[in-house]
């Protein structure tokens, strides 16, 4: 069972070793869009909202990063994993192997055998915004130094351009 705060400060340490450019926001719980809507008018953070999912590809867990109102195209993942069954993550699933909670899934720091897609277009934001698995925080960090983050984890991270449907 993962430890929410073990979780969210290895993220940190993350950040940190990679010498990323963030603010760390500290506001009540947000677990929804409209909810970070708010928080967000309330604290004054800003940038492109992140969309982290886990998804479960047959029995694996893998995470997919990319911008908040992109459509995962499932039968593309599906396809390019080779997999029958592609689902979210049940909460139940979340909190177990993330130690995390619905709308708090986060994009690294978790344990490296689970495979990382990512959509380059994060990179391309100015300021990217996404859960350091607390619902009572929000990251905002420059995109570009989130590649070098990716860049040295010991998780399989692939790029993807063909998961979000125009």
């Amino acid at each position: 069972m993962y430890n929410n705060i073990k979780q969210y400060q290895k993220l940190i340490e993350l950040l940190d070793t990679n010498k990323v450019e963030y603010k760390l926001f500290e506001h009540r719980a947000a677990l929804t869009y409209e909810d970070l809507a708010a928080v967000q008018k309330e604290t004054g953070f800003f940038g492109t909202e992140g969309k982290c999912m886990v998804l479960k590809a047959d029995d694996t867990f893998i995470v997919y990063v990319t911008l908040q109102g992109k459509r995962t195209d499932m039968s593309a993942v599906k396809q390019d994993l080779h997999a029958s069954k592609i689902r979210l993550a049940t909460p139940e699933e979340l909190k177990e192997y993330f130690g995390a909670e619905p709308g708090c899934a986060y994009p690294f720091g978790f344990d490296k055998s689970i495979r990382i897609f990512i959509d380059p277009n994060v990179y391309k934001q100015e300021w990217f915004l996404f859960s350091p698995v607390l619902p009572t925080r929000t990251i905002q960090a420059k995109g570009e130094d989130l590649q070098k983050v990716f860049s040295t984890l010991k998780n399989s991270v692939t790029e993807v351009i063909h998961w979000n449907q125009t």
